[in-house]
């Protein structure tokens, strides 16, 4: 049985980031990949510029630099425009192609179409045939991790998201977001720009929504806009925002898999390489949790603490949207949020 110091399974932002750091040690380490392309998931696309901190992507990755930014209620709308991008939007295969690109030239073994199908104290089998050892596993694959439910941990908090992407001409280089408690309950709706496409879309937690309410809901709304969707691309997917840790002895959780995803907005790219990097710090020895985790979990918390207050609001919820683009609309808020983002 061939044995390896670290085994990374799953080929996203969390796994591929914590593959480059462990890639700068002397640890031997293995990426498995269960599909043939790295990064491929469901997602808007956008990243912050916390993201872009952390990444050097260059510019022909990226779809839009969006330095436009508009968000609407039912009755109000707030614009803002930034010196630097509030946000990039990016295809999540040339994401993936490129953090790949980076382990070119390491000391990191990369599989791909290596499905784990079984996860042993010590080891775990690919392909249900081949088993392979570890001192230290990392669970970067995602929501359905077969690494959470073999450490027993429950997921209860989850978000459902759903979008079309719409081929475009001469699409504006402008996200859009849409606080509307007609259709999206707690949550929002959202339009944002690509390269030649815009992924538009919204999402819920299942337990205040069901997914085929909010699908309906979504088709309505795209009718009120008079969106055109007859050629898009259908996309759903979920999201884990359940987190419960990072750590468990030998065995780590990093990404989607951990439940690093704002239970909100649904973002996580960030989030996720945040929780990459910790986990590569912890297995070279760091036991103290980083001030940029400390950042990531705080901020989660008080988007759940947002999420839960618009929950309860009810028909209140409309009123709070009102108040929020009236927030917008004056220049210090506006100037603190955009901070925010950076």
């Amino acid at each position: 049985m061939e044995k390896f110091d670290v085994i990374i399974v799953g080929g996203g932002p969390a796994g591929l980031i914590c593959a480059e750091k462990l890639s700068k040690s002397e640890l031997k380490v293995l990426l498995l990949e269960k599909e043939d392309a790295f990064g491929d998931k469901v997602c808007a696309g956008g990243l912050t510029r916390k993201g872009l901190a952390l990444l050097d992507i260059p510019d022909d990755i990226i779809g839009q630099k969006v330095y436009k930014t508009t968000v609407y209620s039912r009755k109000r709308h707030s614009q803002a425009e930034t010196r630097d991008p509030v946000v990039v939007t990016i295809d999540r295969r040339n994401l993936g192609a490129w953090q790949r690109k980076q382990l070119d030239n390491t000391s990191v073994v990369i599989r791909k179409n290596a499905r784990v199908t079984e996860i042993r104290k010590e080891s775990l089998i690919v392909n249900e045939s081949e088993e392979i050892g570890f001192r230290f596993l990392v669970g970067a694959d995602g929501y359905a991790s077969l690494v959470r439910r073999y450490l027993a941990i429950p997921l209860e908090k989850k978000l459902i998201g759903i979008q079309y992407v719409v081929p475009v001409n001469n699409n504006e280089q402008r996200l859009e977001i849409f606080l509307d408690r007609k259709h999206f309950h707690a949550w929002y709706g959202w339009i944002f720009p690509h390269r030649g496409k815009n992924a538009l879309g919204c999402c819920c937690d299942p337990r205040y929504l069901s997914a085929k309410k909010l699908k309906e809901n979504f088709q309505h709304w795209l009718k009120e806009k008079d969106i055109d969707i007859s050629e898009a691309e259908y996309q759903s997917a979920p999201i884990n925002y359940d987190y419960r840790g990072l750590s468990f002895g030998n065995v780590f959780l990093v990404g989607d898999a951990a439940g690093m995803a704002s239970g909100l907005t649904g973002e996580g790219i960030y989030q996720s390489l945040v929780s990459g990097l910790e986990v590569a710090e912890y297995i070279l020895g760091r036991e103290e949790v980083s001030d940029a985790m400390k950042a990531v979990i705080r901020y989660n918390r008080i988007q759940e603490k947002m999420m839960k207050i618009f929950i309860r609001l009810g028909w209140f919820r409309g009123s709070a949207h009102e108040m929020i683009i009236m927030l917008l609309n004056n220049k210090r808020f506006k100037a603190r949020v955009n901070k925010g983002f950076s």
